[in-house]
């Protein structure tokens, strides 16, 4: 008996020991995962764009590669919400230079390539961003932390530009998606 209790505390101390460097086990991996992905999350690819599918989709020629992009934190009016998203998609012909730089995130469940999209002109524009600025987007909040995009759709809701102009459906596009 006397040993068994020896034998418990034994292993509650230890449990405490592990408990106690739990968290920073975690800090640990955590950091060293942000390490390895620093690398390459902001290394681009240099791309032709080939066809503008819609406000927030294209395909592109990467090297050879047919890769469909979808742009990352964004969400254009659907193809049956004209005419928002005819302008939508014309905002992006314009804005898209022939050559752009494509930022691989993740693939979305249709096999698309979720991406950040700068022009790869002199100008480097933000493409993904330049699309709601114009209000020709929302913020697809659902898959999107980053602050940059909400401060850029509220101005251009107080600014009352593309499809902030007027309310209606065509200011959610994943609301409309959901119904039809």
């Amino acid at each position: 008996m006397a040993n068994s209790r020896i034998v418990d505390r034994v292993k509650i101390r230890v449990q405490d020991r592990f408990s106690a460097l739990a968290p920073f086990a975690a800090v640990l991996l955590l950091a060293g995962s942000a390490a390895a992905n620093a690398g390459t999350a902001e290394q681009g690819r240099d791309c032709q764009v080939r066809k503008i599918l819609d406000g927030d989709s294209l395909i592109l020629d990467c090297a050879g590669d047919r890769l469909e992009v979808r742009l990352r934190c964004i969400d254009a009016p659907e193809k049956d919400q004209r005419p928002w998203s005819d302008r939508s998609r014309a905002n992006l012909r314009r804005i898209t230079p022939a050559r752009v730089e494509v930022i691989p995130i993740e693939r979305d469940r249709f096999g698309r390539t979720v991406a950040d999209l700068y022009g790869a002109d002199s100008e480097r524009r933000f493409i993904n961003l330049e699309q709601v600025s114009s209000g020709n987007a929302a913020v697809y909040r659902r898959y999107c932390k980053d602050p940059r995009f909400m401060e850029t759709e509220r101005e251009a809701r107080r600014s009352g530009r593309g499809i902030w102009s007027e309310p209606g459906e065509h200011q959610s596009p994943w609301r409309f998606r959901h119904r039809h």
